[in-house]
């Protein structure tokens, strides 16, 4: 017996990649392992290559596998993580499904309460990593991107303390969203964030403090939040502007 069906549906793609999809989640190949060849799975599901392909493109671009060229190469299960969340969620950013105002108000009710969590799980290892966190706020850095980082980072601290993956991969991904914003608009950097102004969350996670974490962390998100929907605008018109000279210059070339 074969591992699959063969497909008789109309959309023999999105059967193929059902199946291909349920395998995985089941345990039937696992991170790391090579999926069948596409010879292989044509026979087994007795469609066509193009249709494998068709599938294989969707895993791929879902997270599920990573394709690897070469006479080794092929489609290779990955460890499955929150990453293509934070990529959708980026893609609906950059098509303007997805407003700096709800990224705003997203950011606002969500951290509070991953803090809140933060310090009721927090462990002795997430404790340091949020005081080192902090000190690296006060290091010199030479570009916009690695100061965004800097002051992201007790973020992503605070987001994998709470222990709740949910709340993580969202916080992960407005993380995200901010950066893209913040480095395009690339704002006053004292003006939006100074250095130490997560020492009260940080001292309330550390000290176990839940009530207190939430309420530092949402009057941290008041103030930043207020500073970036200013942003919206300066954004709209920065993307508009490059998109543009990203017409002139095919025009130029036509």
């Amino acid at each position: 017996m074969g591992r699959f069906k063969p497909i008789r549906q109309f959309r023999v793609s999105e059967a193929v990649l059902s199946q291909l999809k349920d395998s995985i989640l089941l345990g039937k190949f696992k991170s790391g392992e090579k999926l069948p060849s596409e010879r292989e799975l044509t026979e087994e599901f007795q469609v066509s290559r193009g249709v494998i392909r068709e599938a294989i493109r969707a895993l791929e671009i879902t997270g599920f596998v990573r394709l690897r060229q070469g006479p080794t190469g092929g489609a290779f299960v990955t460890d499955l993580s929150f990453d293509h969340v934070g990529n959708a969620f980026l893609d609906l950013f950059m098509a303007n499904k997805v407003s700096i105002p709800e990224l705003a108000n997203v950011r606002y009710y969500i951290e509070p309460e991953v803090a809140r969590l933060a310090a009721l799980n927090a462990t002795i290892e997430d404790k340091n990593r949020l005081i080192e966190a902090q000190k690296a706020e006060f290091l010199s850095v030479t570009t916009t991107a690695a100061r965004i980082t800097q002051f992201q980072r007790v973020h992503h601290v605070i987001a994998e303390a709470c222990q709740n993956h949910f709340y993580e991969a969202i916080s992960n991904s407005m993380l995200r969203l901010t950066f893209e914003v913040v480095e395009a608009v690339d704002p006053d950097h004292e003006a939006l964030h100074m250095p130490g102004e997560h020492k009260h969350i940080i001292d309330a996670v550390i000290s176990a403090n839940a009530k207190a974490a939430q309420a530092a962390m949402q009057i941290h998100m008041e103030k930043f939040c207020e500073n970036l929907l200013e942003m919206e605008t300066a954004y709209r018109q920065k993307t508009l502007m490059a998109d543009k000279r990203a017409k002139l210059r095919r025009r130029k070339y036509v």
